[in-house]
C-alpha cells in the first residue's frame, strides 16, 4: 500500500464496506501515519454515518480527529491539549468550508429525503468525501505544531 496515497486507501476501505470514520482511521493506520490499537479501530465503527446513523458529525471528520488524538493527544491532564485542539478545529473547519456543514444528514440530504441512503450513488459521493478528508487531514497532521 506504500505507493497509494491516503485518500485512495481511505476511499477503497469505504467502497469495500467500512464506514467513513473506520475508513479514514484504517487508512492512517495502514500507511503507518499513526499506530492505532485494534480496540480503537473497532471503536471507530460507531462514528460512521454521523454517530451510528443519527446524521450528526460526518465520520470522515471524527475518524480524522481520532488520528489527531493518537498522534498529538495527551495522557495526563497537566500536558497541553493546544496542538490537538488546533488541529482538530482545522479538520472540522476544512470540512465545513467545503461542504457548508459538518453534519452527515445535511451533506447527504438528497438521498435521505428520498429514502435512498443505501445506494451506490450515495456511497460513491461519500467515498469522495472520505478521500478528500483523509488527504486534508494528513496535511494537517503533518504541519508543524506552530501552524
Amino acid at each position: 500500500m506504500e505507493d497509494k496515497d491516503i485518500g485512495t486507501v481511505a476511499r477503497e476501505h469505504y467502497l469495500n464496506g467500512f464506514g467513513c470514520a473506520e475508513s479514514t482511521l484504517h487508512a492512517f493506520n495502514d500507511l503507518g501515519i499513526i499506530d492505532a490499537p485494534e480496540a480503537l479501530l473497532k471503536a471507530s465503527t460507531g462514528f460512521g454515518t454521523g454517530f451510528g446513523g443519527k446524521g450528526s458529525t460526518c465520520g470522515a471528520i471524527t475518524g480524522s480527529i481520532m488520528a489527531v488524538g493518537l498522534k498529538y493527544g495527551r495522557l495526563k491532564p497537566e500536558e497541553s491539549a493546544a496542538v490537538t485542539y488546533k488541529k482538530t478545529k482545522k479538520i472540522a473547519d476544512t470540512y465545513e468550508q467545503k461542504y457548508k456543514t459538518t453534519e452527515c444528514a445535511q451533506v447527504t440530504s438528497v438521498w435521505r429525503e428520498k429514502g435512498k441512503f443505501n445506494t451506490p450513488q450515495r456511497r460513491k459521493f461519500c467515498g469522495a468525501i472520505v478521500r478528500y478528508m483523509a488527504r486534508e487531514a494528513e496535511k494537517i497532521l503533518n504541519e508543524e505544531d506552530g501552524k
